[in-house]
């Protein structure tokens, strides 16, 4: 038999909690441009809700930064396979230099409001679909 989770069961943020996320926000953000920077230097994107992207600059990150209450990071490659006719398949890979890092800026407790960046590694072949048509 399967059950939710009741209200009891779930995790409390205290004070101390959100004080030391919050205090996390600068050396996230500086770990991330330090990721984005590496050379070759990813192109960084500002994503919106329709995810689409915008080429942003460093300064973006760092602009969007001091409104965070949490920040993260996480990272995705993949070995892509084309499956049909413009269809690909990606099978997750791991790789020191990552296709994809991306941050998600989180502007409230509530889990919100977000700002999202993306920046993808410079190399267009790790995105077959963005090179065929060149």
């Amino acid at each position: 038999m399967f059950s939710y989770p009741t209200v009891e069961d779930q995790l409390i943020t205290l004070d101390e909690d959100r004080a030391t996320l919050a205090q996390a926000v600068p050396e996230i953000i500086k770990y991330f441009v330090s990721l984005v920077q590496m050379r070759p230097a990813y192109r960084l994107f500002l994503v919106d809700q329709e995810e689409q992207k915008t080429s942003v600059s460093v300064t973006a990150v760092e602009n969007a930064a001091s409104k965070a209450v949490i920040a993260d990071i996480y990272t995705e490659s993949y070995r892509w396979e084309l499956t049909g006719a413009n269809c690909w398949r990606g099978k997750s890979v791991e790789r020191l230099d990552p296709d994809e890092i991306r941050l998600t800026l989180h502007l409230d407790w509530d889990e919100n409001e977000f700002i999202f960046f993306e920046a993808q590694h410079p190399d267009l072949s790790r995105f077959p679909w963005a090179t065929e048509a060149a």
